[in-house]
């Protein structure tokens, strides 16, 4: 695998039912998905204790949540790193993963048609990062969340190398 080393993180045991929205709950009507393994570090970094935990849900009223958790990371307090949801599968290259996904028929800004999950990790090497988009994430295919070096630029979408990879499980929605 070259520089690359397969790595399986621990990812969050089931989907959530319920998720927090703005204050309230939202029931999941909808399809839902999770990360789940084999997931892969690309070259020394910040991750290599780390664990993730991604979740998916479709609300039921034609919205997706997307929910980022991570413990373990070894950088500063105060670092913002980029991370997306990608059009590909991860595997032993950064690559594998593709592009950032974008919803087909979405408008506005590329933040809008994209799932952005930028983050910034705390004192104890944690942080949490959610995107909620008007749309449903196309799950008929294998997705991806990939973990960036940099922040995302907000006029390219641009977040430098790729660090991390943590595959979603769909179920086909």
């Amino acid at each position: 695998m070259g520089t690359s080393s397969a790595r399986r993180w621990l990812l969050g045991g089931s989907v959530a039912a319920m998720v927090a929205v703005g204050g309230g709950v939202a029931v999941a009507s909808g399809g839902s998905s999770r990360g789940a393994g084999p997931d892969y570090l690309y070259g020394a970094s910040a991750f290599t204790n780390a664990s993730a935990a991604v979740h998916v849900v479709n609300t039921g009223d034609g919205s997706t949540h997307v929910t980022l958790h991570i413990t373990g990371v070894d950088a500063g307090a105060g670092q913002t790193f980029g991370a997306h949801v990608h059009r590909n599968p991860c595997g032993p290259l950064g690559s594998d993963a593709g592009a950032h996904y974008q919803h087909a028929g979405a408008s506005g800004s590329l933040e809008d048609r994209e799932v952005w999950l930028d983050f910034t990790v705390n004192a104890a090497g944690n942080a949490h990062s959610e995107a909620v988009r008007p749309w449903l994430l196309d799950e008929s295919l294998p997705r991806s969340v990939i973990i960036h070096a940099l922040p995302t630029a907000p006029d390219t979408g641009v977040a430098g190398a790729r660090l991390a990879c943590i595959d979603l499980d769909g179920d086909g929605h």
